[in-house]
């Protein structure tokens, strides 16, 4: 059987560059990696589908996240009055805020607690 050819470098195409930002993050804990989290976290931006803080400031913007109010290790994972519809932005902005909270908690990233 023929052999298929290699393709040819396209010089109009530029090369994927990595994102150095993303190569270093942390993974994020295992259960936001299960399809449970999937269907459910779908589930409930389908239900509430816009940003609960851009709403607060009278501005429409669909939710693309689903983010907990409480963070999680400090909190049920699974508890869905724990949870809010975000936008992106918001969603950035919450999370920095949450981990210099669990930081100051001596919380690390894996979700225990950091020995003292």
């Amino acid at each position: 059987m023929p052999e298929r050819p290699k393709s040819l470098p396209r010089p109009w195409k530029p090369k994927a560059r990595e994102n150095d930002k993303m190569q270093h993050r942390p993974r994020s804990h295992d259960l936001y990696h299960t399809a449970r989290w999937t269907r459910e976290s779908r589930e409930f931006r389908k239900k509430y589908p816009l940003c609960v803080k851009c709403q607060q400031e009278g501005i429409i913007t669909p939710a693309e996240v689903v983010d907990h109010i409480i963070p999680f290790p400090l909190c049920d994972f699974w508890d869905k009055t724990n949870w809010q519809s975000l936008c992106r932005k918001h969603n950035i902005e919450k999370g920095n805020k949450d981990k210099r909270l669990l930081h100051e908690r001596g919380i690390n990233e894996n979700h225990r607690e950091n020995p003292a």
